[in-house]
């Protein structure tokens, strides 16, 4: 009896060991409902190597019954969520992939009951430091996404303030340079 209970806890701890190492590879799939708004996050794998771009697709959907007003950039370069990869370590924040140049204008809009709205965002193995853009750190990375706060307005002393901030969620990646 005792053999054949050991047989059964190393075959499940098997079979779970060979599950999670297969979803380890796999794409990303991170979905959490917090309050009225419900996230999902979206990724082609969890493991990428120094030379891969980050794609994070993000879709945020209104599960309340109040339209909520956000921030959404800027009128030339939209976006409707806060998407930042932070290495857990060092809290370094990697660097978004530069495209178009953006007015500096800030857009408004509104996320109205049961609307859903997607954005897609790509990011590069480096980061700003005072000295530029440096090579990221190889580990693991959160990978966090809000909606924007409903307004920012700018203090004395030039800083941004966010008024009414949103709750977000992260899902974690790895970031490796033996990949």
């Amino acid at each position: 009896m005792k053999k054949a209970f050991v047989v059964l806890i190393f075959s499940i701890s098997f079979a779970v060991g060979c599950s999670n190492e297969t979803g380890k590879l796999g794409p990303v799939l991170h979905q959490e409902t917090i309050g009225d708004l419900a996230y999902e996050i979206k990724l082609s794998k969890n493991l990428f190597g120094m030379n891969d771009e980050i794609e994070v697709i993000t879709t945020v959907t209104n599960r309340g019954k109040e339209a909520l007003t956000y921030v959404s950039g800027s009128s030339s370069c939209p976006n409707h969520a806060i998407v930042n990869v932070v290495h857990q370590e060092s809290n370094t924040i990697l660097s978004a992939k530069q495209g178009e140049a953006c007015t500096l204008d800030l857009g408004k809009s509104k996320l109205e009951p049961g609307q859903k709205v997607e954005d897609k965002s790509i990011f590069i193995s480096k980061y700003h430091s005072k000295s530029g853009l440096e090579p990221a750190l190889s580990g693991t990375y959160d990978v966090k996404v809000s909606l924007p706060p409903e307004d920012i307005e700018s203090t004395e002393d030039y800083q941004s303030k966010q008024i009414n901030a949103r709750p977000s969620t992260k899902t974690q990646i790895i970031l490796s340079d033996n990949h």
